[in-house]
């Protein structure tokens, strides 16, 4: 009678460690990209509504008045979290709406594609040639007649040292990105 053999299956210790090494390298690659990729994916679909509203009432400001309208920054600051921009809307605001109390030609109107933000909008508007490269990594001249170009600032990762700037303009639409995912 031929004796059986024991045989016991399963993993040795080795082959288990070698496999959670492996996990863990594949998890330190892909984490960081994932977080990375999700910040750009939410600047950018902010970035893209608001750039979007703003320029359209820019135009309609123009067709209206001749020229384009400048707008502080609003909200003040790039926040690392979502913040309310119902601010950026109130009466009294570049954004806010055309009322009869206000002087003509002092509001956009705007209507906020969302009411939280991550991203800080300002809005420089101007009427003749001499601004070049107005803000450091993005391409710019002026035109002979009016122009505006709107600068976002994102702090998508919580570092005040980094922000992530998007850039369009009235002379080219294109959304431009310097230390996107920041």
């Amino acid at each position: 009678m031929a004796r059986l053999r024991n045989r016991q299956a399963g993993f040795t210790l080795i082959e288990m460690m070698f496999v959670v090494a492996i996990i863990a390298v594949l998890a330190a690659i892909t984490i960081p990209l994932f977080t990375e990729n999700s910040r750009q994916g939410k600047a950018k679909a902010e970035i893209s509504a608001f750039f979007g509203e703003l320029a359209v009432r820019e135009e309609q400001y123009k067709v209206d008045r001749g020229t384009y309208l400048a707008a502080a920054a609003c909200p003040a600051a790039a926040s690392s979290t979502l913040q309310s921009m119902t601010g950026c809307v109130v009466s009294g605001q570049a954004w806010g709406p055309n009322v009869s109390a206000l002087p003509a030609g002092q509001r956009l109107n705007v209507q906020l594609p969302t009411v939280e933000g991550f991203c800080s909008y300002l809005i420089v508007s101007g009427t003749g040639t001499g601004t070049n490269n107005p803000v450091a990594g993005f391409t710019f001249t002026s035109p002979a007649g009016p122009w505006f170009y709107i600068v976002a600032t994102c702090d998508m990762d919580g570092s005040a040292t980094t922000n992530a700037v998007y850039f369009a303009s009235s002379v080219d639409p294109t959304i431009q990105a310097t230390n996107e995912g920041f």
